[in-house]
């Protein structure tokens, strides 16, 4: 769980929360002017699986984030290290919920951009949209379009016609204000940075090596999914399932016994186990995929209202989940959904794809969801 590596001249130290629907990890990172930043702490808690009501799960998530990141903080401190001077906080559905809005405008004759044009559009954007202003998580322009062109550098160009593209993310503001309290009491007044897992993922993805333009993206978390259609480098449709990792083990795992289920699982995946438990497993998944496939369905049917969707699909998940539901995805027919009536073409995020940003040694280990919050950091503190 914790690294050694300290004290290293011109890194910043920083703290990341990443909040799922039922987990809450933190890290430490230390980020470098250049290169990849280095994890030096890290541990997730997750909720134990019971009903329960959504007041009671938020400071539940609150609890275990503030007893994670004391752990963390004390194993950290032993070896030395600096207080972090920056706090980010990852939280991802059903805790937010975003959307891709969009606004142009057309000139009689060409007109040079101005930033106060682009401001304009994108208030017009976000305007659009009905949500209180205390749920607002984060807002911002993630495109510019001049003559229906994207350009990354619009001001002070002449065009005919500007459009604009925005991400608006909302929260649960008493997820929100439990979240920022744990972080409070663990790293007093510092600025708390938030940020929705879209913003995360979709950071994540550009950054990283042989991404096409045109995706679907699955965020599973413990007990939802979320859904993201990004089309040219831009989200543009979004869908939530309140399928997620602790609710499919818990669908194939007959005794109750998740940790044992994910163990086999490992073993599954690697042809290692012959036993009854995993012939008695891999019945038992066999069974869900029906349900699962109609589940997941239901949500995609909703993203294909006006177009269909790209054939490549990457998915984050668990690990150990990884492999079978890479299969389920590739193999079910879900082919009336796509742009080429194929099957998806699945990518799953696994630890090793985040190198290039994130560096873990034997010691220290986190989740791709961790990873991608780090990552998110890194790329962030990057340009500050």
């Amino acid at each position: 769980m914790f690294g050694i590596h300290l004290n290293r001249a011109r890194e910043k130290i920083v703290a990341v929360a990443d909040i799922g629907s039922g987990s809450a990890a933190l890290a430490i990172l230390a980020v470098p002017k250049e290169g990849p930043a280095r994890l030096l702490a890290a541990k997730r808690s997750i909720l134990p699986l019971e009903e329960r009501e959504p007041a009671a799960i938020i400071a539940a998530i609150g609890r275990h984030l503030a007893e994670t990141g004391q752990q963390v903080l004390a194993e950290y401190r032993k070896q030395g290290g600096a207080l972090p001077v920056s706090v980010y906080a990852v939280i991802r559905a059903p805790w937010t919920q975003s959307k891709t809005i969009a606004a142009r405008i057309t000139f009689p004759e060409p007109t040079k951009v101005s930033a106060a044009m682009i401001s304009k559009l994108a208030q017009q954007a976000i305007a659009s949209v009905a949500v209180e202003k205390d749920a607002v998580l984060e807002a911002g322009v993630i495109r510019v379009e001049m003559n229906g062109y994207p350009t990354a550098k619009p001001v002070g160009k002449p065009c005919s016609e500007l459009a604009v593209t925005a991400l608006l993310s909302a929260c649960d503001s008493r997820l929100r204000d439990s979240a920022e309290a744990a972080l409070r009491q663990l790293f007093g007044a510092r600025r708390i940075t938030t940020r929705s897992g879209v913003h995360a993922i979709l950071s994540v993805m550009r950054g990283m090596p042989d991404v096409p333009e045109d995706y679907l993206v699955v965020d599973m978390a413990s007990e939802g999914s979320n859904f993201m259609v990004v089309r040219d480098s831009v989200t543009t449709e979004h869908g939530v399932s309140t399928e997620g990792k602790t609710t499919i083990l818990k669908r194939i795992s007959p005794d109750g016994m998740m940790e044992h289920t994910v163990t086999l699982l490992r073993l599954i995946a690697r042809g290692e186990c012959h036993d009854p438990a995993c012939e008695a497993l891999s019945v038992a998944m066999a069974k869900t995929e029906p349900e699962l496939v109609r589940v997941f369905g239901e949500v995609i049917a909703k993203l294909v209202s006006r177009r269909r969707l790209p054939n490549h699909l990457i998915l984050a998940t668990h690990d150990d989940l990884a492999p079978w539901l890479s299969t389920l995805f590739s193999r079910i027919d879900f082919a009336q959904f796509t742009t080429t009536t194929q099957p998806f073409t699945v990518r799953a995020l696994k630890p090793a794809d985040f190198a290039h940003q994130i560096l873990q040694d034997n010691n220290v280990r986190a989740d791709s969801a961790l990873l991608t919050a780090a990552a998110l950091v890194h790329t962030e503190e990057g340009r500050s």
